[in-house]
């Protein structure tokens, strides 16, 4: 029986994650057994941190992804499964959401059978699916990031294949009224490749999302604003001819908004943390000490702001900027073949990072690597 099966699989020996000593300030957190593949992070009220996933198993010839999600409180170093309305889907869970009242939004991808993109919301009276429908020129898709503005105003963002050329995508864009979500059009954009990646909401009237589009020059980083009435393109950070994406949004006011991803660098076009930040008026990027590799999180308040990625997906990277300078995060190597954090958020005075953590084979196990959740908390 494959690895991933018995991990899913009650009453059978428990997998473990096999911490490498975290150095400084971090504090690894314990998850329950099993494989699974942290994809978001969100913090879901002022004591309470969720964050969700997949897990696989294989039946047959065929691989069955099943969703995840854990919660914590402050007060303890253990997450704990959260049962929710997705966890029959064949999807992942891609981004979590927050809305001020409490309520909370889980997004993932479609079940192309059935035509539906699987999103759920949480609220005082309890979870409840609420199905997204695929766009009818559509092959596949999926919802990337969600941000919540109230119980009857959220947005969430991602992408599509469309019925073309293979390899192109286009961006979503979808808005819940309190009754269901219903796909708006985005700005003109000249373009058939494009995607969103991320969301970000200050007010009703202040929400940017961010992503990638494809030009004849390769890739650039993308930036939408919608101001109450319609999406527009904004200017993003000047790069030249250097290709590059935004992965992950943060903000902290209108004044206050930050985007991470990556940009190709040097002759052999080398993946760079890439951070922008936006003052109110405009978009420049932020020489932030990361290094090689790729930015997936980001967080922003009032106090600091942290970014989390990957080098090569297997090496962590990370910096936060705390009273006006920008300081190495030093992540710990979680996993024994790779650590790769995906997304950071504040918990309390400190800093939550998750990711997942791959580790060697056990011995005569013919699957490979296994891949664990990971949660240290600290700094």
């Amino acid at each position: 029986m494959k690895r991933a099966l018995l991990a899913l699989t009650g009453g059978l020996a428990a997998l473990t994650l096999a911490f490498r000593p975290a150095p400084g300030p971090w504090i690894t957190e314990e998850f329950p057994a099993g494989e699974a593949r942290l994809l978001a992070v969100e913090r879901i009220d002022a004591h309470t941190t969720w964050t969700a996933g997949f897990r696989t198993s294989t039946e047959g010839k065929r691989k069955v992804l099943h969703p995840v999600l854990f919660g914590r409180e402050d007060s303890s170093h253990t997450w704990k499964r959260i049962p929710t309305p997705l966890d029959d889907t064949n999807i992942r869970i891609n981004a979590i959401g927050s809305g001020p009242d409490g309520d909370a939004w889980l997004v993932g991808d479609a079940d192309v059978a059935l035509r539906t993109i699987h999103t759920a919301r949480h609220d005082a009276t309890g979870w409840k699916p609420v199905p997204v429908p695929l766009p009818e020129s559509a092959l596949s898709g999926g919802l990337l990031g969600v941000a919540a503005v109230d119980d009857d105003d959220a947005w969430a963002v991602g992408w599509t294949q469309p019925n073309g050329p293979l390899l192109t995508f286009q961006g979503l864009i979808e808005h819940w009224d309190g009754t269901a979500w219903r796909q708006v059009a985005p700005p003109a954009l000249d373009t058939d490749d494009w995607s969103l990646r991320a969301i970000t909401a200050n007010a009703p009237d202040d929400i940017w999302a961010a992503g990638t589009i494809g030009t004849p020059e390769g890739a650039r980083p993308l930036l939408l604003h919608y101001d109450g009435t319609s999406w527009t393109r904004h200017p993003a950070p000047e790069l030249g001819s250097l290709s590059g994406e935004f992965t992950a949004m943060a903000s902290n006011g209108p004044n206050d908004v930050w985007a991470v991803g990556r940009v190709e660098r040097g002759t052999n076009r080398t993946d760079h943390g890439l951070v922008a930040h936006f003052d109110g008026t405009r978009w420049s990027v932020v020489d932030a000490p990361v290094g090689q590799g790729r930015l997936y999180g980001v967080t922003a308040t009032r106090d600091t702001v942290a970014v989390v990625g990957a080098q090569n997906a297997t090496k962590p990277i990370g910096a936060r900027l705390h009273y006006g300078r920008w300081q190495s995060l030093r992540l710990p190597e979680v996993g024994t073949q790779g650590t790769m954090p995906v997304g950071v958020v504040p918990t309390g005075r400190a800093l939550t990072i998750v990711g997942p953590a791959i580790n060697a084979p056990t011995t005569g196990d013919e699957d490979g690597a296994i891949t664990l959740p990971f949660a240290i908390r600290g700094f």
